[in-house]
């Protein structure tokens, strides 16, 4: 049996909005040209905190202060074990040098209805925005359509 991949994303967020990468055109990646968090695999023996600080320095140029393991979420349909880190964006977008995608941009939840979003995003996006200590994203999921009570 495989074992499951193991992953970070950074759940970026300013006030009730969430900057999200525009995934590279590549065939060999999962779900090209969609919408989704900053992040990556983990490499063999990185601590997931030591991941998410590499992979946002690699793919935004951006060490961020504020960086806390919130939770994990399974995938079982990629079998993946991803591990979450709300960080507030306390720069200015245009300071970010994006590296590894083709767009980044800050959307409202609502925008989020209108882009092509990876599945898996939408799928955890509730619960972990839940945990998450920011009352202006959650105010605002709850008034989103992605909202289920």
């Amino acid at each position: 049996m495989n074992q499951p991949l193991m992953v970070v994303k950074a759940i970026i967020y300013q006030g009730d909005r969430l900057l999200l990468q525009l995934r590279d055109n590549k065939p060999e990646i999962y779900y090209p040209n969609y919408w989704g968090l900053f992040g990556g695999l983990m490499e063999p023996g990185e601590l997931p905190l030591e991941a998410i600080r590499r992979e946002l320095e690699e793919e935004l140029g951006w060490s961020p202060p504020n960086c806390r393991f919130l939770c994990t979420w399974e995938d079982p349909t990629i079998p993946s074990m991803t591990y979450f880190f709300p960080v507030p964006l306390t720069v200015n977008i245009s300071y970010l040098k994006l590296t590894e995608a083709q767009a980044l941009e800050l959307f409202t939840l609502n925008e989020l209805t209108k882009l092509p979003i990876v599945p898996t995003v939408l799928r955890m996006l509730p619960q972990v925005i839940s945990l998450m200590d920011c009352p202006e994203l959650k105010a605002a999921w709850q008034d989103s359509p992605f909202f289920v009570e």
